[in-house]
């Protein structure tokens, strides 16, 4: 095809777009919808993921003494677990240790001067991390044998276990429930396009005719639908990136609220990766609205 012939094609694909201008900007709005949904699935998904990760890296066990236990043995059990090859660190926490952060724990006074230096029921425990936060049911399993309940209070791991449970539980169902909205309004997006190129056609029936008559090419008829459906992907793309941004702005602060340090900075994110998300966004809306021009082509366009 000529760069002549091409130029003529373009530009009667934007033609045709800017006459069903109204058809139009109901195919780019669906199809925004369904970049919107999916990048909120993907985004959501980020989040949980990254917050599970940060969660993982900083949860422990803590074995907690009885006062009656001597130091030796908390000491003999210290270096039986430092030697297990699942272990990165272990660290004692004293009586006193556990007071200093008692008092530098966000609360009240009056909650903090329930226990003083002199009177301090805190116990002394073992800080234990992993390189992998799955070996911690291991590691619970060893403290908890029998030889060690006479000085072992207690071991913290069962709650954190529940908490890391339940994240796993909502990444899992969120991406159940994304992948069902996207493939939905995906589908919705297909079926729009699919019948607004047809209404294109239906309405220049006649033109395609004429131009079938005087020997317009197959290309020169095919091709300006193709372009309307590739503006389709590009208006809505444009559209989304708006719409994300503006949207992030006002919801990253409510997430890094309520998730604190262990949540990804949406905002950062996103404008850190801008050109990619553009590029990845106009991929998608461009790829969906012209297979989808394809095929209402080779439907209604009998050759």
């Amino acid at each position: 095809m000529k760069m002549h012939s091409f130029r003529t094609i373009s530009k009667l694909g934007f033609t045709n777009f800017w006459r069903n201008r109204w058809l139009s900007l109901a195919a780019i709005l669906i199809m925004s919808l369904t970049l919107i949904i999916i990048s909120v699935f993907v985004i959501f998904n980020l989040v949980i993921d990254t917050t599970t990760k940060a969660i993982k890296e900083k949860i422990d066990l803590a074995v907690y003494f009885n006062d009656e236990a001597t130091e030796l043995q908390i000491a003999e059990l210290h270096d039986q677990i430092i030697s297990r090859g699942d272990v990165k660190s272990v660290e004692y926490v004293t009586k006193e240790e556990a007071f200093r952060r008692w008092q530098n724990l966000k609360t009240s006074d009056k909650i903090k001067n329930l226990i003083s230096a002199q009177d301090n029921p805190l116990p002394r425990s073992l800080e234990i991390k992993t390189s992998d936060p799955e070996r911690l049911d291991s590691i619970a399993n060893f403290v908890a044998l029998d030889q060690f309940k006479p000085i072992v209070r207690s071991i913290s791991y069962q709650k954190n276990k529940e908490i890391i449970q339940k994240l796993i539980n909502i990444t899992k169902f969120s991406t159940r429930i994304g992948w069902a909205f996207s493939i939905i309004f995906i589908a919705i997006a297909v079926l729009v396009i699919l019948n607004t190129i047809r209404l294109t056609i239906f309405t220049r029936k006649d033109e395609i005719e004429i131009m079938r008559l005087v020997g317009a090419s197959d290309s020169f008829i095919r091709v300006p639908f193709l372009v309307e459906g590739a503006l389709y992907g590009i208006f809505a793309a444009i559209l989304t990136v708006i719409i994300m941004g503006i949207g992030l702005n006002l919801v990253a602060p409510l997430i890094s609220r309520y998730l604190g340090e262990v949540s990804l900075n949406l905002q950062t994110f996103y404008w850190h990766y801008l050109w990619l998300i553009i590029i990845i966004e106009l991929f998608l809306g461009v790829f969906i609205s012209t297979i989808c021009s394809l095929i209402s082509i080779r439907r209604h366009l009998k050759f």
